[in-house]
């Protein structure tokens, strides 16, 4: 069956350019920031670069004081290895730490733990997210 008005046709173009526009948003809303809460503060991993914050990075925030810091670990490629690691320790809280960056290539699986620590002691248990580069 053929429509012949415009008024049906330009409503499928309209139709089909919103839905092009709210896919597009999934995507960038898809590259944010993800913030991993953990007892006493959170972790932040911002796999690609927006504006003043790097890609391919971490940190700890602290806002809790309560005699612990948060700590933010990377494992690059899932393989056990603690890649980088970004801390609060040896400041009062509230503090974030500056963000923890490098290049990783696009599409490696990524483990980002978050803990509380204090001296040698970490506390269990950890938050973690499973993420990609």
């Amino acid at each position: 069956m053929k429509f012949r008005s415009t008024g049906v046709r330009a409503a499928a173009v309209a139709l089909g350019g919103i839905t092009l526009v709210m896919g597009m948003q999934g995507q960038a809303m898809a590259a944010s920031t993800v913030t991993i809460s953990h007892p006493g503060g959170y972790g932040q991993w911002n796999p690609d670069p927006a504006g003043s914050i790097p890609g391919d990075a971490i940190r700890a925030c602290d806002n809790a004081a309560d005699g612990w810091g948060i700590e933010v670990w990377l494992d690059i490629n899932r393989n056990g290895t603690i890649d980088r690691i970004a801390s609060t320790r040896g400041h009062d809280s509230p503090y974030c730490s500056p963000w923890a960056s490098g290049n990783i290539a696009e599409g490696t699986a990524v483990d980002v733990y978050v803990l509380r620590r204090k001296g040698d002691t970490v506390e269990e248990p950890f938050t973690v997210y499973h993420g990609v580069a």
